[in-house]
Formats: structure tokens, C-alpha cells, sequence
């Protein structure tokens, strides 16, 4: 996304272009129930900026190519969710969202009285920047998170650890973006009844920290435990969760950790799986 002001100055120009990368490269990431790595998504951001930077250097306009902003796009995508398995999602929704953004900006501009036709860049203030990405990310969370959240189905969870095993009946969830912040893995919410049969006996505690601290004694378990950070609608926390031996999701192999939700599920799921 090229934003930049009517006198074009270094700083402001690659500020903008930061701030409205990250945004964007961010709302994408949520929309598309990727982990959220955000030092990967600031640089890639950094990446955006500086091809901002770029495309109005005196001699450089030949990036303005349109081959070469697909390439920068895609680049940012592979910078920011390089690691993920629904990379190519990531990486449509960013356009997705570019183009509406870049939109709302355009209009934004038009509606303030600029002439927009007069350039390719759109003139716009830090107060419009933010109102017309306000405006884009409720209309791609109204929409789209509607749509992909259509999408859920119902799984089997394999998972083995120790030499037990388990088999759970689970919902696959593309909003479900739980994961290890540390490395990014991808977690599994379970019912802690569950889990049972893989751990040996359910942790007798409900709060995490004190579940993690008594799994974590356990022999088949030493190492294994940790704790992982949460956010949902109107609550925040953790969650006690153990990385198995191997997980499986219909058959294919997933790098999962699976974490311990402290109540039933319910809805006739033993577990929710990112998808």
C-alpha cells in the first residue's frame, strides 16, 4: 500500500507507509486465523516502506511496474507469514485488504476535496489514514470474518505422547489463532477430560497455572509443559498446554500443541483445531 503526502518528505513518507503496512499485514493475519508473529510483520512492514521509499526516487519509477508491486506484496506476505501453513491465504487477504484500504484512502481524499487524479499518490493526513482504516478493517471483519468462520468442520484429532495415544472429535476453526508465542506453533484447545487417556489422568486443577505446575511433575510429561497466552471476545489469559509426540488432523500430520481449556467445550466437540 503507497501512501504518501502532496510535498513528499523521507520521514513522513516511510512513517506512513510503516504504520499502514503494519495494519494491514496485521488485519490480514487475524481475518486468515494466522499466528500473529508481529517483530516478522513490523519487518516486513520495514520492507514496504522502504519500496515506498523507492518509487518516487528520482530514476526509480520503474518499480512502479505492476509486476513489481505484486512481487512487493508478495514479498511482505513471505517476510510476515512465511512460516505459515495458510500462507497463500495470507497472502490474498493482504491484497484483499490493500485494495480496499487503498480505496477508502482514495475516497477518503476525493470526499476532503483533493484532486486525486492529479498523481498517483493520494494526499492524506495521520487523522485520515486512521478513520479510513478504521473504516476498512470494520468492513473486511463485518464481511469476510463471517465468511471464513462459515467454513468450520468437524475433525479428528489423533494425538500421542509416552506411548498413549488419544482420538478426539473436533472442530476445525479458521478463527481459532491460538498459538506458542515463543515459536509460533500452533495450539489445539481440549477438553481436559479428554486429554485424560494421553496424560495419564486429567490435571485435577482448573486454573492453568496450578494444571501446568502439576503436569509438569509428572514423568511422561517433564519438559513438555508450558503455558500459552490467550485473547478472546471480553476475556484474556493463559492456558496449560503439552506438546505431544505427534498430532494428526484427518490423517495429516500437524506441528500442534495441545492446550487445556479449563471448562467443557461443548456443542459435542472434545477440541477446537486452527485450521
Amino acid at each position: 500500500m503507497l501512501i504518501a503526502v502532496e510535498i513528499i518528505y523521507a520521514d513522513s513518507l516511510i512513517a506512513l507507509n510503516l504504520a499502514a503496512d503494519y495494519l494491514l499485514l496485521l488485519a490480514a493475519g487475524r481475518l486468515s486465523g494466522a499466528a500473529l508473529r508481529r517483530r516478522r510483520i513490523l519487518r516486513a512492514a520495514a520492507l514496504g516502506a522502504v519500496y515506498a521509499l523507492a518509487s518516487v526516487a528520482p530514476g526509480w519509477g520503474f518499480v512502479t511496474h505492476p509486476a513489481l508491486k505484486i512481487a512487493a506484496g508478495v514479498g511482505m506476505s513471505l517476510v510476515a507469514y512465511g512460516r505459515e501453513r495458510r500462507l497463500w491465504r495470507c497472502c490474498a487477504m493482504f491484497f484483499a485488504v490493500s485494495a480496499l484500504f487503498g480505496g477508502a484512502v482514495w475516497a477518503a481524499a476525493l470526499f476532503a476535496g483533493y484532486d486525486a487524479a492529479a498523481g498517483l499518490y493520494v494526499p492524506v493526513s495521520f487523522r485520515v489514514l486512521a478513520m479510513s482504516f478504521a473504516a476498512c478493517y470494520a468492513a473486511v471483519t463485518l464481511f469476510l470474518r463471517r465468511g471464513l468462520r462459515a467454513a468450520r468442520r468437524r475433525v479428528r484429532l489423533d494425538a500421542a505422547l509416552a506411548g498413549r495415544s488419544v482420538s478426539l472429535s473436533a472442530l476445525a476453526d479458521t478463527g481459532c489463532s491460538l498459538a506458542d508465542p515463543a515459536t509460533g506453533r500452533q495450539a489445539a484447545v481440549c477438553d481436559a477430560a479428554a486429554l485424560g487417556p494421553l496424560l495419564g489422568a486429567a490435571p485435577e486443577a482448573k486454573d492453568p497455572v496450578l494444571a501446568a505446575a502439576e503436569l509438569s511433575l509428572r514423568p511422561s510429561l517433564a519438559g513438555r509443559v508450558l503455558l500459552i497466552p490467550y485473547k478472546s471476545v471480553g476475556s484474556h489469559g493463559l492456558l496449560a498446554a503439552v506438546r505431544p509426540d505427534s498430532a494428526c488432523v484427518d490423517g495429516e500430520k500437524r506441528e500442534l500443541l495441545l492446550a487445556i481449556a479449563p471448562e467443557p467445550l461443548g456443542g459435542g466437540y472434545e477440541a477446537i483445531v486452527p485450521v
